[in-house]
């Protein structure tokens, strides 16, 4: 039987995966250089192994409401087809080994307004939905706006 491996995480105390596939890195917040005029959702840009990245907050994206900093708060770096982003999360709390046939795609009514959770994983006492990354990124208004400022930021870094 085939299974996939998920990083599950945690926003607004609801439990999320990401295939590791999507996953460079998962690191702890550190010194994050606030961007003016940027989306609320985005908390600034962050140096992760020499590359500048952009830190998306996941509780703000999903829920409109920004996540608490504490010790387990940490950026889980993913690469989209365009760039790579940095989610702030609550914590990413474990690495789990799913079979495939329990992901169950989600019901046509509830993927129009989710179109970035690919399913969802039943598991005793435990619902996690799926996210696709580059779906939820690409979804996100004014991503042009800064996809253009990590392009200025890059431009104006000394080499």
């Amino acid at each position: 039987m085939e299974s996939k491996k998920l990083v599950i995480f945690q926003a607004n105390r609801e439990e999320y995966g990401i295939s590791v596939e999507h996953v460079i890195s998962i690191e702890k917040l550190d010194n994050l250089t606030p961007i003016p005029e940027m989306p609320v959702y985005m908390k600034g840009l962050m140096k992760v192994r020499d590359e500048l990245i952009p830190v998306l907050d996941t509780r703000q994206i999903l829920f409109r409401d920004q996540t608490e900093l504490t010790d387990k708060s940490r950026v889980i770096v993913v690469q989209t087809t365009e760039l790579s982003v940095a989610l702030l999360v609550e914590d990413a709390k474990e690495i789990l080994d799913v079979q495939t046939d329990t992901i169950k795609p989600l019901s046509l009514i509830a993927a129009n307004g989710s179109n970035y959770i690919s399913g969802m994983v039943n598991l005793d006492k435990r619902l996690i939905a799926v996210i696709e990354p580059g779906k939820l990124v690409d979804g996100l208004r004014e991503m042009d706006d800064i996809k253009e400022e990590m392009e200025r930021q890059l431009a104006a870094a000394p080499e």
